[in-house]
């Protein structure tokens, strides 16, 4: 397994994937399917990196045609079903056929715009027009989308609808004579309908309406009594004779129906091809369009087992404290196979940048640009993190016993190209027996393929020989001219930056409780006790 659910939520990977919006169906669903790219798939990964990186191109200088394809993309209904049942054999309804007819519109509407695209784009995103399909269901070549089982479909079909309207007209004028006359007779206006609604209190014109033959009551209200022409005999040979066309009408349009899905189902593969290019073309512009909002570039795919950032971002913090009015500071990291050791106070950003790292590392491994000025990464098999209170109720384990066990069963894949995130390694315990397993941790991990990275707060785990990393915190800080109001986080810097020998654990934490406001008088025998201490 590449991740598991806890470092996706973690690492924050779920609300990036939240930030990308496909704008159909089909694109939505190859979104739920995005999977890594692992070590095999390096070259496929390049490409599909390339790939967004020309479509974030193509939405900055053509964003009229991209607009119209969106706008396109937003129509459509996913109707994969019925076109695999009409593959199938099944015969569709006449909503479904108006459905794929749609569909078939909106598919020539897509291609004509990709074309005018100035890009070479491969099969796979290519949505091809159908002609065969549109001169199937728009014999007529009307441009209109409602579905309509027109005249050409079959000869006979166009017999009876013929024969129906000669008959409907010769009614209608049986019908347009019949109500003359009675508008004649009793000096009213009847409606086309051949109805005529007269108020109660007119008693003799009722009393002329009931007598009259050509009339009978068809409604009564409190107020009104409507009639309408009686059908005589020689009007109901023509109604009859409709009625028959009408049945041998339904059972002829049912058999088009039967036949239009059948050779609608030859061409079945070629709709689903489309759909799938629509699909894929789709979740690339929703890449591309994340790459614009992030400022995202390009990861380069490296055959190393390195992972380089420079000036990465986190994109959901970044976000968060945007809405704060806050900057996000960028970080530079260099990791090599083995331990990396990440040093600083509380507050200072470790665990921002501890996720950073593993952030950026799977939306590469994704296919997504990355927030950065420039990113390497030779793939990884794996990615896990250990962070923050990983209680098991359910087993019945305490934060330290939870945390162990999630790191036993990721050390046991060390020998393969993984990234391991440990955040404040063994805090569930006692120092003394903190150091102890995270030094020997750190010793069984440093000589391993796997890159690992490790957070911590306590002394001398620096001196183990491994690359140590040091938050810069608040060294530059002048604490003579910080006024009482001031807020930490403007005044901590964030970056990371390389130490060697025995550096020391820096020790912040003093500092920043008397930026809290903590009594001088604890400060000062704080200081004191540290020296004494040697810490």
């Amino acid at each position: 397994m590449f991740m598991d659910d806890r470092t996706r939520y973690l690492l924050g990977f779920d609300k990036v994937l939240g930030d990308l919006h496909p704008s159909s169906p089909f694109g939505i669903k190859c979104k739920s399917n995005m999977k890594p790219y692992m070590q095999a798939d390096a070259e496929k990964l390049a490409l599909e990196l390339d790939r967004v990186q020309t479509m974030r191109g193509l939405i900055k200088t053509q964003p009229e045609i991209i607009r119209e394809i969106k706008a396109n993309l937003k129509q459509i209904k996913d109707i994969h079903r019925s076109v695999e049942r009409c593959i199938a054999g099944g015969v569709l309804s006449q909503v479904e056929l108006f459905e794929v007819k749609n569909l078939i519109f909106i598919m020539h509407g897509i291609s004509a715009y990709q074309q005018k695209l100035r890009w070479r784009m491969d099969e796979d995103y290519k949505v091809n027009e159908l002609p065969e399909v549109m001169e199937l269901l728009d014999p007529q070549h009307s441009g209109i989308r409602s579905f309509f089982i027109y005249d050409e479909y079959s000869d006979r079909l166009k017999q009876l609808r013929a024969l129906r309207a000669a008959k409907e007209l010769a009614l209608q004028t049986l019908r347009k004579q019949e109500i003359a006359q009675v508008e004649a007779a009793l000096g009213i206006k009847l409606k086309s309908t051949g109805e005529v609604v007269i108020n109660k209190s007119h008693t003799e014109l009722i009393k002329q309406a009931a007598a009259c033959k050509s009339l009978q009551q068809s409604s009564e209200t409190f107020i009104n009594i409507t009639y309408r022409i009686k059908p005589d005999e020689e009007m109901a040979s023509p109604m009859k004779d409709i009625e028959d066309l009408k049945l041998q009408e339904l059972i002829e349009e049912t058999k088009v129906i039967e036949q239009l899905s059948h050779k609608l189902g030859e061409y079945g593969s070629d709709i689903m091809k489309n759909i799938a290019a629509i699909g894929a073309f789709d979740l690339l512009l929703a890449k591309g369009e994340l790459a614009m909002r992030h400022k995202a570039v390009k990861p380069e795919i490296s055959d190393t087992n390195t992972i380089s950032i420079s000036k990465g971002v986190n994109p959901v913090v970044q976000k968060e404290l945007a809405k704060r009015d806050k900057a996000y500071m960028p970080i530079n990291a260099k990791l090599n196979e083995g331990v990396t050791l990440i040093t600083g106070a509380n507050m200072g950003g470790k665990t921002v940048s501890l996720k950073l790292m593993g952030l950026l590392a799977c939306m590469a491994q994704h296919g997504l640009l990355v927030p950065a000025e420039h990113m390497s990464l030779g793939l990884r098999n794996f990615i896990y993190i250990s962070c923050g209170d990983e209680q098991s109720v359910d087993l019945g384990l305490s934060t330290f016993g939870a945390e162990i066990k999630g790191i036993t069963g990721v050390i046991e894949r060390a020998d393969q190209r993984g990234l391991v995130l440990m955040d404040e390694l063994a805090r569930g315990t006692n120092p003394k027996e903190g150091y102890a397993i995270s030094r020997a941790i750190i010793e069984y991990l440093r000589n391993k393929l796997c890159i690992s990275v490790i957070t911590t707060h306590l002394e001398g785990l620096e001196k183990s020989g491994v690359k140590h990393l040091q938050v810069k915190g608040l060294d530059a800080v002048d604490f003579s001219r910080i006024t009482d109001n001031e807020d930490i986080s403007e005044l901590m810097d964030y970056s990371l930056v390389e130490v060697t020998g025995e550096s020391g654990i820096p020790h912040d934490a003093i500092k920043i409780s008397k930026l809290m406001g903590m009594p001088e008088e604890i400060i000062t025998q704080a200081e004191e006790i540290m020296k004494k201490n040697r810490l």
